[in-house]
Formats: C-alpha cells, sequence, structure tokens
C-alpha cells in the first residue's frame, strides 16, 4: 500500500517555514559601541614609527658570513632579499634565500611596530629550524640602528639573541646576529649586508 507523499511535502515546507520565521525574529547580537570601535581602530592605525619599515621595502643583494661561538669564519655565502609591506603598513615581510656552507637556506623575516608596547616587534623562521624567534627592542636616538633582543631557549633567562640593524645609507644596512659566546659572554655570531638593488 502506498503512502501519500502530497501531506508529507506539505509538512516539510511547513516546517521550514516555521524555522525561518524563528531565525528570523531572533534578535540580533548587538554590535561593538560604535565610540569603541572607533578608538581600537584609531589605535591600530600605523603612526609615524611604521614609515622606517618602508625603507626595507624592494629587493637587495647580500652578502652574508657566520662565526663559530670560538670566533672561527665557518661559512661565507652571497644571497638575496625581497622586503614588501603587509597590512597596510603595519608589518614588512623579508623573504631571504642564501647557502649555509654550501646547503640552501631560506628564512623569513616579519617586522612591524607595536603601537601597545611602544617597540618594534620581529620574527624569524627559517629552513634550518623548526621554530622561530621572537624579538623586540627600539631605534637609538639618531634612528639608524635598531636593536632587537629575544628568543631565550625554553628554560633559560638568558642566552637568548640580540638582532642590530645598522643603516649607513638608504641603499645599505647591516644585519648583525649576536649569541652566547663559550664564555658567556656576548659575541657576533652572524652578519648579512644588504645593498640595494637600484
Amino acid at each position: 500500500m502506498s503512502v501519500p507523499l502530497r501531506p508529507l511535502a506539505f509538512l516539510g515546507s511547513s516546517v521550514l517555514f516555521l524555522a525561518a520565521s524563528c531565525l528570523s525574529a531572533a534578535p540580533k547580537p548587538p554590535g561593538m559601541n560604535p565610540k569603541d570601535l572607533q578608538a581600537w581602530m584609531e589605535s591600530a592605525a600605523p603612526v609615524a614609527a611604521h614609515q622606517k619599515l618602508q625603507d626595507l621595502v624592494g629587493t637587495w643583494a647580500t652578502h652574508q658570513q657566520d662565526w663559530l661561538p670560538t670566533g672561527e669564519l665557518w661559512n661565507e655565502a652571497d644571497g638575496s632579499a625581497t622586503c614588501h609591506l603587509l597590512l597596510g603598513g603595519r608589518f614588512v615581510q623579508e623573504d631571504y634565500t642564501t647557502t649555509l656552507n654550501g646547503h640552501p637556506f631560506h628564512g623569513l623575516g616579519i617586522t612591524g611596530f607595536d603601537r601597545q608596547k611602544n617597540a618594534y616587534v620581529a620574527m624569524w623562521l627559517d629552513d634550518f629550524g623548526t621554530g622561530f624567534i621572537p624579538l623586540a627592542g627600539t631605534f637609538d636616538a639618531a634612528g639608524s640602528v635598531l636593536t632587537l633582543v629575544g628568543g631565550v631557549p625554553p628554560g633559560r633567562t638568558t642566552g637568548g639573541w640580540r638582532m642590530t640593524d645598522t643603516w649607513w645609507d638608504k641603499d645599505h644596512h647591516t644585519v648583525a646576529w649576536w649569541g652566547q659566546g663559550i664564555d658567556g659572554k656576548p659575541v657576533k655570531l652572524s652578519e648579512i649586508r644588504y645593498t640595494r638593488n637600484l
């Protein structure tokens, strides 16, 4: 004996109609207070400190040297870097390529200015590791040397990284990475000289 389909179809359409009516009648969540939203947007807007990031934008030829904590040079190679702005100029991304002791090396750096911390912040990651190095710091009074520190290994309070970025002019700057030497004192472990491709 067959069951008539028409009443079932009517019942189904009625259920859908009632569900749609309930959904449309449900109160919408309140939006953010317009004043709070405006304050939030203002606090997230780029400021003069972000202008410094634009100095990095472009393509660069690089020359890198690396030393062991003992001071012995173990790597020297040319490379390249491409930098572009992210998120409306709030950050700059660097894509870096070179070789380390003959092995291909690719790195990625992101640098920005955190208005809440009133400091430049950065993170570095590459294919010679599976983590990233977080850094934060400021420019010197002349605005020509950016010093960032961070990346303390887990479980330790010392032995982290210090990175300096020294600008000689708009087309030349030098990034140096400092770590801990065998005597526990800071020692320069890597230096990368950047020359802008004109």
